[in-house]
């Protein structure tokens, strides 16, 4: 039976998330200095939900929580934006990647936050073959008068590229593009046509147009793109799917990673997750949906958000010690734009609000869950690389290697100054790579051997 948000009382909440919140405690004493999952930046039903479905299924609060901002993305399409200026609309689009073991129950994790829209599709498709099946019993000379039906999908998980560009234009309003193996995905790049596909998945997470020429001879073209694509893999086979092109593009830099750092036990145990909060996401997803389905709304920042927003912004470090760490920072700056979007709808769903502004509030946390995303992309790349070595600049790679194989910081100095291969404020910073250099005293230094 559905459930009324409201009847999810406070007191509820509060009685029952107790040993919830003694178990995040917990845990952020066994992952200590740990990237965990902001869970935080949800107002406390989410959060609670979010509990509950660690304690009974087994699922990852970091899944679980990246499924769900994916849901709303999915479900609020391009009829939400932010316009950050004049001439700059933001849409919430969000390339998800659930990196992790076999076993972690990922899939079941995302499944779980799309089954509201999967029911949706499931309307959609009856629907479909109502209005399918009325049209092919129409005179031959109705149906020259008649627009043939179409299906309107929400969601796809197994696709071709010409059938992601259909599904898109037959729903104008956004597709969310959804497989549980996504290697096979990023595997199947350029299958019909070489730098083809790529570039139109690169377009997508723009919202640039795309424009697809199809077989028949027809061509469509999609103006207002929104596309969401969320997918697991295994942590063992990160190398082998992100080589080439996919790290030379920018592609993997719009990539948002969720790697927890404190897997969850899956175990079987006889707790099973309460009905009620089924009713209820059932219906926050629905709610979510039927909002941009009735109205096209533009979102700006409260001056006081825009504010720190810029200030926030333009703090923001520019000499980074490796390079793809700045092709992620700058990718993340703009992910900080459309985690506003989707947490300012969710809490206005959850406490039945009129959207009308981004809060400072809101921003705070939407960087709260940029830094959760950079920390992770980091760790990706680093199991990417086949030896760290290979990550550095080839200004970085001559420093280690003119240098001795034990130093001190003022030889060190030295040597770069007198072939000016680096300034000495980097080198000190590169210095304090761990995975470099070993500091074994005050000022001497051990270079790691690759």
């Amino acid at each position: 039976m559905a459930i009324k948000i409201a009847e999810i009382s406070d007191d509820e909440f509060q009685l029952g998330s107790t040993n919830i919140l003694n178990g995040l405690k917990e845990d952020l004493k066994l992952v200590s200095g740990k990237n965990i999952f902001p869970v935080n930046v949800f107002p406390p039903i989410i959060q609670k939900l979010v509990g509950e479905l660690e304690t009974t299924l087994n699922f990852s609060p970091d899944y679980t929580s990246a499924a769900i901002l994916y849901a709303v993305s999915v479900s609020i399409g391009n009829r939400i934006q932010l316009k950050v200026k004049n001439s700059w609309l933001e849409k919430s689009n969000l390339y998800m990647v659930l990196v992790g073991r076999t076993g972690d129950v990922k899939s079941h994790s995302v499944s779980f936050c799309l089954h509201p829209l999967m029911n949706l599709d499931k309307q959609n498709f009856d629907h479909y073959l109502l209005k399918k099946k009325e049209f092919e019993q129409l005179p031959i000379e109705e149906k020259s008068k008649t627009t043939v039906p179409v299906l309107r999908q929400l969601l796809l998980n197994d696709f071709t590229p010409e059938a992601f560009v259909k599904a898109h234009y037959f729903n104008p309003r956004g597709i969310g593009l959804y497989t549980d193996e996504i290697a096979g995905f990023f595997n199947s790049f350029n299958q019909y046509r070489k730098g083809s596909e790529e570039e139109s998945y690169l377009s997508a997470w723009s919202g640039k147009p795309i424009i697809k020429n199809r077989i028949s001879g027809d061509e469509m073209r999609v103006d207002n793109t929104k596309v969401d694509i969320i997918g697991t893999m295994q942590e063992a086979i990160l190398s082998s799917v992100f080589q080439s092109n996919k790290m030379k593009n920018g592609f993997i830099d719009r990539l948002l990673f969720v790697l927890p750092h404190k897997y969850v036990d899956n175990k079987w145990n006889d707790k099973d997750l309460d009905e009620k909060y089924i009713g209820w996401y059932s219906e926050f997803i629905e709610k979510t949906f039927q909002l941009s389905e009735n109205s096209e709304i533009i979102l700006e920042f409260h001056p006081e958000a825009k504010e720190y927003l810029y200030k926030w912004q333009n703090s923001q470090k520019n000499d980074f010690d490796f390079e793809y760490q700045r092709g992620i920072s700058v990718k993340l700056q703009q992910y900080v734009l459309r985690f506003s979007i989707l947490l300012e709808v969710i809490y206005s769903i959850c406490n039945d609000e009129k959207l009308h502004t981004i809060s400072l509030k809101t921003l705070k946390s939407a960087i709260k869950l940029r830094d959760y995303f950079f920390e992770n992309a980091v760790r990706v790349f680093e199991i990417i690389d086949n030896t760290y070595y290979d990550s550095l600049t080839e200004i970085q790679k001559n420093v280690f290697d003119k240098l001795p194989q034990q130093f001190k910081t003022g030889e060190g100095i030295e040597i770069i100054l007198k072939e000016d291969l680096m300034k000495i404020r980097s080198f000190k910073n590169f210095l304090k790579d761990e995975k470099l250099f070993k500091k074994i005293a005050h000022g001497i230094y051990e270079k790691q051997v690759f």
